[in-house]
Formats: C-alpha cells, structure tokens, sequence
C-alpha cells in the first residue's frame, strides 16, 4: 500500500478517535498538558494529510508537474471514461480536498480577524468612554462601573482586563484570584489559541478533532488559567471568586472568568490539580504527534503481509 496511502489513513483515524481520549485524559491529567496535546494532534492530523497527499502524487511527476497530472488525469476521465490508478485516483481527490481545505482556512481566518478586530476596537470605545483610565500599577487593568461582579480578557497586541466595579466588592483574596486568572490568559495567549480552534472549526466542521476542539480549548484555557490562580491566591480563594461571578456576562470574542463549564471547574478546584511533571507535559503531545504515523505504519504493515 502506498505511504501516502497509508498517512491520508493515519491522519483520518486519528481526527476521528482522538477527541474523545483527549476528553477523558482532561479529567485525569495537567490541564495544560492536555491543551498541548489536543494542539499536537490537529498538526499531525494535519501536516500528515497534506503530506500523504504529496507522497501521492510528487514520487511519480515531481511537485512542478502535479496540477498538469491533475488536469490529465480529469480530462482522461471526462473524455474517454477511463478512471486512472487507484492510489492516483486517491491522490487527486486528496489534493482537491486539500486545496478546499485551504481555501476555506484562508477565508475563515480573514473574517474572523476582521470580527474580531472590529469588536475589540469598538469594545475599547466603549471602555475608554465609560471604564476608569488605567494607572502606572495596573496598566492592563481597566476598570468599569457596573454593580454586577463581571471580569473578562481582552487579547491582542494591547490585551487588557476588564473588572466591574462588583468585582472591587469582592474580598481581597478573591479579587486577587480574579485578576491572577485573567492576567493568565493574556499571559499564555489563551485567546489566539481559541480563535485558531474556531478558524480551523469554520474550516473543517465535518472533521470531529477539529469541530470539537473551539469547546475543549476554551475549557482547557479556563483550567490552566485557574491552576496559575490556585499557585498564587489558593484554591479556596478561586473557587470563591468563580462562584461569585458565575453566570456573568461577557462579550464576544473575550475569555471570561465564569465564561466556560463551570461545573467542571469547580470540580476541578474541589478535587485538586495535579502536580506538574515535565513526563507528563512531554509524553502526552508526544503520543499525540506520533499517533498519525503509528496508525500509518500499522496500515501499511496490515495491507503489505
């Protein structure tokens, strides 16, 4: 069977199979190990279909002569009604699909910079007209009247977090906890990971890894961000605060600090987090990154005895 065979293979058992083990190991292990893990697998996933769709097809023609055998191979079919070999005929469906999967990347990724950039600069308008100016101590920090304990992120070159006045009602403890989790997420990009999960969802909705990945890295985020709280306010403190502003609103486009599954959160804070291990963080994007190839090389294995 033919290795580009074989990795087109790999890569689509994998998007199908890995979303709900990547699920069950979010309850067991690092929060941010698993987030390194779902990230893993969507770039094996990926870089391996593209890449069995070039084994497919640049063995035999060479990359500069690939849309000629494309266009040849279309034209033999539609004149003369004789289909091509079966791994060519693979490898031209394949790069067709690719070249879908490109487009439709290209275009959804343009239009949800040009959403996001059009609510992140009204928001900060309307923050500028309304929130208190941000002060030399906090200068990522912007405060709004509304008696509602709210707190959310903005990302972007300028990120910047938003309290309510409600929040300044809290105790101390838990407004420490409120700000140490919101200033995580600025801190580890939180947000362009999960407007790279819903790009590629807009992109490929029908593919399960990356369909569900938007949800699992949007929870994944919030539980990283309240393991760096916990380090620092304690877990007491942060499952205070996340109670104190559960249900509380949040705009489009910014991660909230009650924004995502917060009974699972809770959950969470109740049981513990695990230590972190540098095996841990390691061995789970590891296997993720070599499942595609496993898979492919126990196909070809299965097909050549």
């Amino acid at each position: 069977m033919n290795v580009g065979a074989c990795l087109l293979v790999g890569s689509l058992v994998v998007a199908w199979l890995a979303p709900p083990l990547l699920e069950r190991a979010g309850g067991r292990h690092d929060p941010f190990a698993v987030l390194l893990a779902w990230w893993a697998a969507i770039i094996a996933v990926i870089s391996s279909f593209f890449i069995g769709v070039a084994l497919l097809l640049v063995p035999e023609s060479g990359l500069h002569r690939w849309v000629e055998l494309v266009a040849h191979h279309c034209w033999v079919a539609v004149s003369h009604g004789h289909l091509p070999a079966q791994h060519e005929l693979i490898g031209i469906a394949a790069t067709l699909t690719a070249v879908v999967l490109i487009v439709r990347t290209v275009a959804s990724a343009v239009r949800q910079r040009r959403a996001q950039r059009a609510s992140r600069e009204a928001h900060r308008d309307l923050l500028a007209l309304l929130g208190r100016p941000r002060t030399s101590h906090t200068p990522s920090v912007l405060h709004v009247p509304h008696t509602t304990p709210m707190a959310y992120s903005i990302g972007g070159r300028d990120g910047l977090v938003v309290l309510s006045t409600g929040v300044e009602q809290l105790p101390p403890a838990q407004r420490a906890a409120v700000l140490s989790h919101e200033q995580a997420h600025l801190r580890g990009r939180h947000h362009l990971l999960v407007a790279a999960a819903e790009i590629l969802a807009a992109a490929m909705p029908w593919v399960p890894i990356t369909r569900q990945a938007p949800d699992a890295v949007r929870v994944l985020v919030e539980l990283c961000a309240d393991a760096t709280a916990v380090r620092s306010c304690g877990a007491p403190a942060v499952r205070a605060a996340l109670i104190a502003l559960a249900g509380s609103p949040g705009p489009a486009h910014a991660l909230s600090m009650a924004g995502a599954d917060v009974p699972l959160r809770l959950y969470h804070l109740q049981a513990g987090y695990r230590t972190r291990t540098a095996p841990t963080r390691l061995l789970l994007p590891l296997a993720a990154v070599a499942a595609p190839a496993l898979v492919a090389i126990v196909t070809a294995v299965t097909f050549c005895a």
